[in-house]
Formats: C-alpha cells, sequence, structure tokens
C-alpha cells in the first residue's frame, strides 16, 4: 500500500504520495517528540518542581492531570507506575498544597477524579510560557503556511496520543479489576 501524506487546504484535506526520504524523517520525528522531549519536558518540571518546594513526582503528576483536565486515581497510578496507596499519598500531598482536588466523575459517581487548581498551578504554566517564547522565537523563522502545517500536525498527532493513552488505560483498568 501507497503511504500518503496529508496536506490540509481550507477545510479539506487532500493526500499525495511520500517520497522515499520521509521514513528517516519520519523517524527522525518519532524520536524527538518521543524520547527528546519528554527528557527536556523533565527539566520545566525539575524547574516547577523547585518553584513549589515539592517533589518532582508530584509535579509530573500534577503535569498528567492537567493534561487530562481530571483524572482517575487508578489511572494516575498506572500513569506514573505507582501504587495505588502511593497514588493516594501523593494526591493527599497535592491536595494539601492547594494544586489539586477530589472530584467525582459526571459520567460515573462512583469514580474520584482528580483536578487541577488553575490558580495554584501558575507555576506550571510560567515554565510553559517560557517554552512558548522559545516556540514562537523559532516560529518566526518560517512562513505563516509552515507554522499552519506544523501546528495541524501536531495537534492531530497530541488527539491521537490522547486517545491510545486513554484507551490503553481502559484497557488496563478492566486487565487489573480482572486480577
Amino acid at each position: 500500500m501507497l503511504e500518503m501524506e496529508m496536506i490540509e487546504k481550507s477545510s479539506a484535506r487532500m493526500y499525495r504520495p511520500l517520497s522515499a526520504t520521509t521514513p528517516a524523517a519520519i523517524e527522525d520525528i518519532a524520536t524527538v517528540l518521543g524520547r527528546q522531549m519528554s527528557v527536556y519536558t523533565i527539566k520545566y518540571q525539575a524547574a516547577a518542581a523547585a518553584r513549589l518546594g515539592i517533589p518532582l513526582g508530584d509535579v509530573k503528576a500534577l503535569d498528567l492531570v492537567m493534561a487530562f483536565d481530571a483524572l482517575a486515581t487508578g489511572h494516575l497510578a498506572q500513569l506514573l507506575g505507582i501504587s495505588a496507596g502511593g497514588a493516594t499519598a501523593l494526591i493527599n500531598r497535592l491536595e494539601q498544597a492547594g494544586l489539586v482536588i477530589r472530584d467525582r466523575n459526571p459520567l460515573d459517581r462512583r469514580v474520584i477524579v482528580i483536578r487541577a487548581v488553575a490558580e495554584k498551578c501558575d507555576v506550571l504554566l510560567q515554565e510553559r510560557r517560557l517554552v512558548s517564547e522559545e516556540i514562537g522565537a523559532l516560529a518566526r523563522r518560517y512562513g505563516a503556511g509552515d507554522v499552519e502545517t506544523v501546528h495541524g500536525f501536531i495537534m492531530d498527532l497530541a488527539r491521537v496520543m490522547r486517545r491510545d493513552t486513554l484507551a490503553w488505560l481502559d484497557a488496563n483498568a478492566a486487565l487489573v479489576m480482572d486480577d
């Protein structure tokens, strides 16, 4: 099957064949977005942890809660690779610091979800602003069309990754319940 690349033209999407050099470029993109960006993210999380005076693991948890808007305790434990008890202790610390609140899942009131307290999470947002400024400086080197194309690609990728992560969480939650 011929690999195709998507090109966005106004609201219609068109496809064209990928060039022979594209697989190497795709592998580079996957490596940078997968491994290297996660390493660089730790730098920003470590700076936020120092400013907040909390452990790096707590900032990672807070970042996950913010990324999903609301996250069940079990899902947070899965994503961090810690026990349910460890997740509860972590959430207790974040709650005592005023960074998160516990709430009920509106779709299943039996499930407790964790939500970030936006006004208390300003330190993480400040770190993001620094990243945004750097991205803005780089973006000025490219044309608006190029930036829009990259933006569309990254947003599509983020949606796919979010969907896959939620499916993984649901599948693993079912496995944990079966044990």
